[in-house]
């Protein structure tokens, strides 16, 4: 009768969806597309826009990135989510971060849930303090989750470091010319999170020249 029990509460648990994420997954698909087009076009116009020198600012709505995620990352970029993983989604809330997906395994299923913090460390270096996360409505080990993370990262090529803040893991992640062009640099030197945004701002400058000096040599006299 105990395990019987404990089955059940087990499976139940399993079945629980965090707010964020059903209402996540009940948007409008046609517009999740219009908002993933949305992002597209703010990154494009942001990376081609030409600024030689002075600030620049641009915000992303969670509603943006879901769009993305659920339209543009399923059309041209599936390979980089592993079998298990379907359907991520975000949810931006003032000071913090949501991120779920649909996790399919051998034997359980359920929606996997981490909550966070995201800043930036250093110029150039953002930080990701993950706080909690779930298996469905079951604690899930952070242990877990920062070795999914670091082979995503392997997998993607992209450098990441891990340190801690009161014992919870922090993932710093160098976005260094992440924006740049080849004649601009643009540094990053703030990411905040609001209610349902997420802002990123920095500074451009012009790269140095690279054309190489002519060198000079005087002639000799004749004669000699």
């Amino acid at each position: 009768m105990v395990a019987c029990v404990a089955w059940v509460y087990l499976r139940h648990a399993m079945d629980v969806v965090q707010p964020f994420y059903a209402a996540a997954t009940q948007a409008d698909p046609q517009q999740l597309k219009s908002a993933g087009r949305r992002l597209e076009h703010r990154v494009t116009k942001l990376r081609e826009e030409s600024k030689p020198s002075g600030s620049w600012q641009t915000v992303f709505t969670d509603e943006e990135v879901n769009g993305w995620l659920a339209v543009i990352l399923e059309e041209k970029h599936a390979d980089l989510l592993p079998p298990s993983v379907t359907d991520p989604r975000v949810a931006f809330t003032a000071g913090g971060c949501q991120v779920g997906y649909r996790y399919q395994g051998r034997q359980f299923a359920a929606i996997v849930s981490v909550e966070g913090d995201a800043f930036m460390a250093f110029d150039d270096v953002a930080a990701v303090r993950l706080r909690r996360a779930r298996f469905g409505g079951l604690p899930l080990p952070m242990s877990s989750v920062v070795d999914e993370v670091s082979k995503a990262a392997v997998k993607l090529a992209i450098p990441v470091r891990w340190t801690e803040i009161e014992d919870d893991p922090v993932l710093l992640v160098s976005v260094a010319d992440a924006l740049s062009t080849d004649e601009e640099r643009r540094q990053m030197e703030r990411l905040e999170l609001r209610d349902g945004e997420l802002l990123l701002a920095g500074r451009t400058a012009p790269r140095p020249s690279l054309t190489p000096a002519v060198a000079t040599q005087t002639p000799s006299a004749p004669g000699r």
